[in-house]
């Protein structure tokens, strides 16, 4: 058994790109391990469906987990708040139409088992990596940075991201929540340091995985944003490189 760790950036209810992800990366080794960067089910068109095939490959021995990403606690709160009464007209327009789109389906139960799961994990620890679904405060480090800042911090208009000011002390950080046109690569003395694998695969962009123990990334094409005609296949996956 080979140790092979993918880390796969938003999946945002994208489920063609996901399973065509995960068909590559488990046919070429069956036992990697699959972390998953957060904001699994919101905005995108199938939220059930991801729910019900992230069970599936759990039930065939696939290892798979996700961090909490700031999407998956509000999707999560807000199926709490319908359950227990909330109108669902009042909740704000992401989580109505996802929470619609799941009781058509009838998955609203497989979205509060997998949500109720990950909201509970903010890092998931792979050796000298640590995946969180937003970054870290760079002057505090991991365990200096708030649970909130784990999950939402998002640099302001005109400032640097996170991942320019971090100074490697926590090992390699590899993070969502930002989409970028490229997945983000930060090295510092040959050796990465922050990685950002969110490609906006909900808005017409990618769907990336960051394969940890080979070093590279592969993708898929967006089937999003009117975009339906893109040919399917897994592509090598070229990061924009910083030298921190």
């Amino acid at each position: 058994m080979t140790d092979r760790h993918a880390i796969i950036g938003d999946v945002h209810g994208c489920i063609e790109e996901l399973e065509e992800l995960c068909e590559f990366l488990l046919e070429d080794a069956p036992d990697t391990r699959l972390v998953l960067t957060g904001d699994l089910l919101t905005k995108g068109p199938a939220p059930g469906a991801v729910a019900r095939y992230l069970e599936a490959l759990r039930a065939d021995g696939v290892s798979v987990a996700s961090v909490c990403g700031n999407h998956d606690l509000r999707l999560f709160a807000a199926l709490l708040r319908v359950e227990a009464g909330f109108p669902m007209a009042r909740l704000p327009r992401a989580e109505r139409d996802a929470i619609q789109r799941l009781e058509v389906d009838g998955d609203v139960d497989a979205a509060l088992s997998l949500l109720g799961e990950t909201v509970d994990r903010v890092s998931c620890s792979i050796g000298q990596a640590t995946v969180v679904h937003a970054g870290v405060r760079p002057e505090l480090g991991l365990t200096g940075t708030s649970r909130h800042d784990l999950i939402h911090l998002k640099s302001a208009d005109g400032e640097p991201h996170w991942w320019e000011r971090y100074d490697g002390r926590d090992g390699l950080l590899v993070v969502g929540h930002k989409p970028m046109r490229d997945p983000v690569y930060v090295h510092r003395d040959a050796r990465p340091t922050a990685i950002n694998v969110d490609t906006g695969c909900v808005t017409g962009g990618r769907l990336t995985a960051y394969l940890l123990e080979a070093d590279r990334f592969v993708a898929v094409e967006s089937r999003q944003s009117g975009r339906l005609g893109r040919v399917k296949g897994v592509l090598e996956q070229t990061p924009l490189a910083l030298a921190s």
